[in-house]
């Protein structure tokens, strides 16, 4: 048997969604093509997605798929911003992916011309961006000016052959960035009128989980020197972490979404808006996908569990590491003692509770746990039909957490009400929860 799915490989640059479109994002990353294509000013699209989301593998699959897009002139290029934060200057890492990146196409003008800024970009550096000396500036500085500015008011007119020393090697530092900015316009062949007529657009992924210094210094990067027309950026991260880095550095009280709104122009959630009804089933289809890969497909656990997540699925913000981890939960943990409804109930409940709500398991536990706990993520209601899957559900729940000492003779699933006039309810679930999810089996695969 198999706890995980072996990493998908996909060839990067030739492989769009195809076959790799396990949650129908395919139409996500049209509206991701239609935008970088229609707009010519420079835009940073942040797409935002919880840690386990999916964002890397929908990003290296979106940049071979717009490739494919009919008449196609624009380049793109992926950047993995963590397998590079190791370094201190990351202009000089990006210019080396995007040279990298050309050298793989037989576009020899672009190669030429990108070897240009290849070759000024040590010379820049971050010292364009920070000084030597110590300025009062809270966040960064938008224009050497004001980073002048900055500097003389620091040095209070007390160092002169200083501030001219810094105007001296700035001078230098001005002219290496027109050559390096005429060399981006130059990749995108402006037409008579200053239109670009083709379009670069750089994937930043994995900017989350970057050291903090590296990633900033990278948004830097990115607004002072590519803010130039039909030059885009998609960045993969989860903004909420980012956040919090930017509170990291800066304190509590810094109002880190404003000052991301510095770098980044729109954000795009990777899963779109919350669903309202359970016609998608998004991560129900992902949970189908690995289970057939792992074999779950063929126990008994894969339909129950399957109900289960179509209770959740369109108001639990679910990962695909949650349902990863989730089949693996379920591949371990034995299988009740009995074969009993109300055993398979309360068995696939557990499995979901201890991926997606630790709190709630430690209140079985405690013996705290309430019904209202379990229906804020179940949804389980007394409404349906008299013998439908969610109606049993919450028959069996209500018991289980002994919700006003409910008479077993009100459940009208047969061998639900059987099972619990041998068995006090309260005490199966943490039997339940001992006996299958305290411990593991390997050989639990029938």
């Amino acid at each position: 048997m198999r706890l995980t799915i072996p990493e998908p490989k996909i060839n990067l640059y030739k492989d769009g969604f195809a076959e790799h479109d396990k949650l129908s994002r395919k139409t996500t990353g049209e509206k991701l093509s239609e935008l970088v294509e229609h707009i010519d000013d420079p835009l940073v699209i942040a797409l935002d997605g919880a840690w386990g989301s999916g964002k890397s593998f929908f990003l290296k699959c979106w940049v071979g798929e717009h490739l494919r897009r009919e008449g196609n002139t624009t380049q793109t290029v992926y950047f993995d911003a963590f397998k590079h934060d190791f370094l201190d200057d990351p202009l000089i890492a990006l210019t080396g992916a995007i040279a990298e990146r050309f050298e793989g196409t037989d576009d020899i003008e672009a190669q030429h011309t990108w070897n240009k800024a290849k070759q000024i970009a040590p010379a820049l550096g971050r010292t364009l961006l920070r000084t030597g000396v110590s300025v009062a500036t809270a966040g960064l500085v938008t224009t050497a000016d004001e980073l002048t500015d900055a500097a003389i008011n620091t040095l209070s007119g007390e160092l002169d052959g200083a501030v001219a020393e810094f105007w001296k090697r700035e001078d230098g530092k001005r002219a290496a960035m027109a050559g390096f900015r005429q060399a981006l316009v130059g990749l995108t062949e402006p037409n008579d009128e200053g239109v670009p007529t083709r379009k670069l657009v750089i994937v930043i992924d994995e900017l989350d989980r970057c050291r903090p210094e590296f990633a900033f210094s990278l948004l830097e990067v990115v607004k002072h020197f590519f803010n130039v027309d039909g030059v885009h950026f998609v960045l993969g991260a989860n903004l909420r972490e980012l956040e919090n880095s930017v509170q990291t550095r800066y304190g509590a009280s810094a109002n880190a979404a404003r000052y991301l709104q510095k770098f980044v122009t729109l954000v795009a959630p990777l899963a779109g808006s919350e669903q309202t009804n359970r016609s998608s089933l998004r991560f129900v289809r992902y949970f189908d996908y690995v289970a057939t890969s792992t074999k779950l497909y063929e126990t008994w656990k894969y339909s129950w569990l399957q109900d289960y997540l179509k209770l959740i699925d369109h108001h639990v913000h679910l990962s695909l590491r949650d349902i990863e981890q989730l089949i693996r939960v379920a591949q371990l943990a034995p299988s009740p003692s009995l074969a009993t409804t109300a055993e398979f109930h309360l068995f696939s409940g557990l499995a979901i509770l201890k991926v997606i709500s630790p709190n709630a398991i430690r209140k079985i536990r405690d013996r705290t746990i309430s019904f209202a706990d379990v229906t804020r993520i179940f949804e389980i209601q007394d409404e349906a039909g008299e013998h439908s899957f969610e109606r049993a559900a919450h028959y069996v729940w209500r018991l289980a957490v002994g919700l006003d000492k409910m008479d077993v003779s009100a459940v009208t699933n047969r061998a639900t009400h059987e099972y619990f006039e041998q068995y006090k309810p309260t005490q199966l679930i943490r039997d339940i929860l001992a006996n299958s999810f305290d411990t593991f089996d390997l050989t639990d695969v029938r």
